[in-house]
């Protein structure tokens, strides 16, 4: 990678110390870019040109692009007062801490993301969305916690958030989040959909109403939705008797999109022929509504892949990529051995190594699984699966 030129390089400040003084510019930059960010960001501390350097945004860019594995967010616990209060950005093989931030809000949970924001609910609020750029330890919300439209309801009825997908535009590089509220009655529950535009630059962003997915969908699971390129996906939801209903005209394994940019719910896509035949036969498909539980069927990211996770029970986990949306084409890249023991994992990040990093939701650890020997090793502990996400950016700013 070619070195700055020697107008974006920093000047050596006669205070640096004698050893720092003496590396050439180019050499330094070199050395530096090479380093993990957990490192650089100790090594500003040593001079002010290193400092320069390692902040300087030309520097963050060329590092961002030769260090491409992503990190692991999570929250974590204040021991004092047992609740989460913060967000640590882990190394995603090691498990190290590179990066802490205290949020002013307790409690919060994050969204399972793939991006460079992490998404948190809860916290002042039941029903409150925080963003949070992890390398500045910056925050935007909404101005208030639900659309107008809907603030009566909070004054006569119980709602609760259900879901929130959170996700980015990639023509406009606006965030925007989308979620499913459920509004508690004496006949019954119903759900509602609203969606919010975040400004880095601003606390205004509003939520605003939007019409609920065309078929029934499965919003409460974290493995039966995933947002890519600004399109979030979800899963048909197999719940009697809305699947015996509509089995004939949505097949098990459908997925319902929305764009982020339009705001408004896409043609669905049919998922691979396989699969679907699979659960059009003799087989019953396993389903539940708790967040916990593994369906047979899931949905995930991975490099950016829509990718459909079939369990065969006792047979394999198979793998299928969404290669071509327009043909509907399905290719079945990975099937990977039944073991008893990793049931319910699930697939969480794929490797330039094809090296695929599993969630074990029974076990609250991370799993790698070596996709050339067909061998699966334990990696290390969480404190919570259900409140993690994928942080995609820098840690330098």
């Amino acid at each position: 990678m070619a070195s700055p030129t020697p107008s974006k390089r920093s000047e050596q400040d006669p205070s640096d110390v004698s050893g720092a003084a003496a590396l050439p510019p180019d050499g330094l930059y070199e050395i530096l870019l090479r380093l993990p960010a957990k490192d650089l960001c100790r090594l500003r501390a040593v001079c002010r040109s290193w400092r320069s350097l390692a902040s300087d945004p030309l520097f963050i860019k060329d590092h961002a692009a030769r260090h491409t594995r992503p990190f692991l967010a999570t929250s974590f616990v204040d021991p004092r007062e047992d609740v989460y209060c913060g967000v640590s950005i882990l190394d995603l093989c090691s498990g190290d801490v590179i990066k802490q931030i205290h949020t002013r809000d307790k409690d919060v949970r994050l969204q399972r993301t793939y991006l460079d924001r992490v998404c948190m609910a809860g916290g002042r609020h039941p029903l409150a969305v925080t963003v949070l750029n992890p390398a500045t330890g910056a925050t935007v919300g909404p101005s208030a916690d639900i659309s107008e439209e809907y603030a009566d309801l909070l004054e006569r009825r119980y709602v609760s958030m259900e879901s929130c997908a959170f996700g980015k535009v990639p023509s406009t590089g606006e965030y925007k989040a989308l979620r499913f509220l459920n509004v508690g009655s004496p006949v019954g529950s119903q759900h509602l959909c609203e969606v919010m535009t975040l400004n880095a630059s601003s606390n205004h962003a509003q939520w605003r109403p939007k019409p609920g997915p065309p078929l029934p969908v499965c919003s409460n699971n974290k493995i039966t939705s995933v947002v890519i390129d600004g399109v979030v996906y979800f899963l048909f939801g197999f719940i009697d008797p809305c699947y015996k209903y509509l089995k004939t005209l949505f097949k098990p394994g459908t997925i319902t999109p929305f764009n982020l940019e339009t705001e408004e719910w896409m043609p669905t896509i049919s998922g691979p022929e396989s699969v679907t035949s699979y659960y059009m036969g003799a087989n019953k498909i396993t389903t539940s509504r708790s967040p916990e539980a593994v369906e047979h069927i899931s949905i995930t990211n991975l490099n950016g892949s829509l990718v459909i996770v079939h369990l065969v029970h006792h047979i394999s986990m198979d793998l299928w990529f969404l290669m071509d949306v327009e043909k509907g084409l399905w290719v079945k890249k990975y099937s990977i051995r039944y073991r008893r023991h990793y049931r319910r994992a699930y697939p969480l990040v794929l490797l330039d190594d094809e090296t695929i990093i599993f969630i074990m939701q029974s076990k609250d650890t991370l799993i790698s699984y070596d996709t050339k020997t067909d061998t699966f090793t334990d990696m290390f502990n969480l404190q919570d699966y259900r409140s993690i996400a994928i942080y995609t950016g820098s840690l330098l700013s």
